[in-house]
Parts: structure tokens; C-alpha cells; sequence
């Protein structure tokens, strides 16, 4: 017999499109964000339009939570989608903050 609570809904059939267009929008705006905020840090762009970096991110974030809604997650999933979003919108300052302290710490050395 199965635990009624391990069972999870089936996905609807017209659901399906929504979930396949919400992932593929979070690769999409999240590719975004981090294009863009590379552009701004290697002063391609204003400092300005960081704004807009951050837009894609929330963009990003809705998506993940259309698509694990749509999936009925479970809890667990449901936090593993929150990590994801926090890590992809904190990856990109660990990456330039660990760049620029290797520039500095190399910087005028012969």
C-alpha cells in the first residue's frame, strides 16, 4: 500500500507547455542577468543598468515558481528551487569579488 502522502497530483496535459516555456525562460532570463551583470562589471555598460540585471532576475525567480507550482513540488523541491535562485543571483558577485581580489593581489608584480 502507498503513503497517501508520498503520492503527488499527475501534471495536467495543459500544463505541459507552460512548464517546458517557464524552464526554458528561467535558462533565458537568468542567462540574461549574469550577461548583463558581467557587461556592467567590465564597465561595458552603465552602472545604471545593473536595474535591469536585477528585473531578469526576478523574472528568473517567477519562473522557477510557475514551473515548480505547476510541477506540484514538494517541500523539498520547492527549497531546492529557492537555493537555486538565491545561488544563481549571488554566483555572479562571488565570481567578480574572487576575480578582483586575485587582480589586486597579482597587480604590479613583475
Amino acid at each position: 500500500m502507498l503513503n497517501p502522502a508520498i503520492i503527488r497530483p499527475e501534471i495536467a496535459l495543459n500544463d505541459f507547455l507552460p512548464i517546458f516555456v517557464s524552464s526554458s525562460l528561467v535558462l533565458v532570463f537568468g542567462g540574461i542577468y549574469v550577461g548583463i551583470y558581467t557587461a556592467v562589471k567590465v564597465k561595458y555598460l552603465k552602472p545604471w543598468v545593473m536595474v535591469i540585471a536585477y528585473a531578469f532576475w526576478t523574472l528568473t525567480s517567477y519562473c522557477l515558481y510557475v514551473m515548480g507550482s505547476l510541477m506540484h513540488v514538494g517541500s523539498f523541491t520547492a527549497k531546492a528551487l529557492v537555493v537555486a535562485a538565491i545561488g544563481l543571483f549571488l554566483l555572479p558577485f562571488a565570481v567578480y569579488y574572487m576575480e578582483d581580489n586575485v587582480h589586486k593581489s597579482n597587480e604590479h608584480k613583475t
